[in-house]
């Protein structure tokens, strides 16, 4: 086996971290690696195994302002790569504005998930809630044989190789509004359905981007005021987004906090809108409050389209004592 060392980050954790999301399991990886002639421990690689694993994973270099999150850790991408028999691996972190910022700092600058977005040392641009880090570290799909980044709020999406993880920038594509945590590539028509969210009116917008990376969809999704929508599901035909009522505390979020609350008198709502359809064509379904994180399936069902997720009778976050 070889292995080079691509670049080594001093870290500003404290050397006696005990931080229970910065330990064990959790502990941050600060060096990036290149390894190849990968020994088989048992067997072989079979010749005709061809592709790529990608995992994407927090590692802070930098302590948060107040109260860490691992959320708020910094986007790192691991690659394990397979062809003619060989493997190889790379781990690079997501070279994002924050990321880069706060290195050049030495010092955290952004308001972590579990903290008062006042604390920020400077603003970002980060739509859903500004004054977060875009740390890109929450998914990653391979579109137009680039491997995509992204953050649980609506960021930039990071480009990269999907086997050296040479980074190339952020996607072209990607509106004002940003992009939510998970895109969706359809395999058979090369297409990445993507959705965004806000503060502000129409509050949701939905697009499609065709396989060379062109953004040829773009509409809004009107809701009743600002939510809290995290992964969506499509079909051959449909897109499909949801409205759940747990969303943003509105009388909270006006005074600048963003706090979480279910609301169980309202319904659980879904949009279903052609692939490449116009707000006019939206249809809303209702069904029981409950919140779903990330959606399992959709298909189509004669002229039923069958959404699968796991119902929550109370998705209320709770404390842990």
């Amino acid at each position: 086996m070889k292995v080079q060392i691509h670049e080594r980050f001093e870290s500003r954790l404290p050397p006696d971290d005990d931080h229970p999301y910065r330990t064990g399991a959790w502990r941050p990886q600060h060096t990036e690696y290149d390894a190849w002639d990968l020994d088989v421990v048992e067997g072989a690689i079979p010749d005709d195994l061809e592709g790529v694993y990608l995992r994407n994973t927090e590692n802070p270099l930098l302590p948060a302002i107040a109260r860490y999150h691992p959320f708020d850790g910094d986007g790192m991408l691991h690659s394990v790569s397979f062809g003619g028999g060989e493997a190889q691996y790379h781990n690079r972190f997501v070279r994002t504005d924050g990321f880069l910022a706060e290195r050049e700092a030495g010092e955290p600058l952004f308001a972590g998930a579990a903290e008062n977005p006042g604390l920020a040392r400077r603003r970002s641009d980060l739509g859903a809630r500004p004054n977060m880090k875009d740390a890109s570290s929450t998914d990653v799909v391979v579109h137009g044989g680039r491997a995509l980044t992204s953050f649980y709020l609506c960021g930039d999406l990071y480009a990269c190789d999907p086997v050296t993880l040479a980074p190339a920038g952020k996607a072209a594509f990607v509106p004002a509004e940003g992009a939510s945590a998970h895109t969706q590539v359809d395999e058979h028509t090369g297409e990445l359905l993507f959705f965004n969210y806000g503060t502000r009116p129409p509050y949701m917008h939905y697009g499609v981007v065709d396989p060379a990376g062109a953004l040829v969809h773009y509409i809004d999704v009107p809701l009743p005021g600002p939510r809290l929508p995290h992964s969506m599901a499509f079909t051959e035909r449909y897109a499909i987004l949801n409205d759940c009522p747990l969303f943003w505390d509105p009388e909270a979020l006006a005074q600048g906090h963003h706090v979480t609350r279910f609301h169980p008198d309202l319904p659980t709502r879904f949009a279903i809108v052609p692939r490449r359809g116009q707000p006019s064509e939206i249809r809303w379904f209702e069904a029981a409050p409950t919140f779903v994180l990330h959606w399992i399936n959709a298909y189509e069902d004669g002229d039923c389209v069958v959404l699968d997720g796991f119902f929550q009778e109370d998705p209320s976050p709770r404390r842990v004592p």
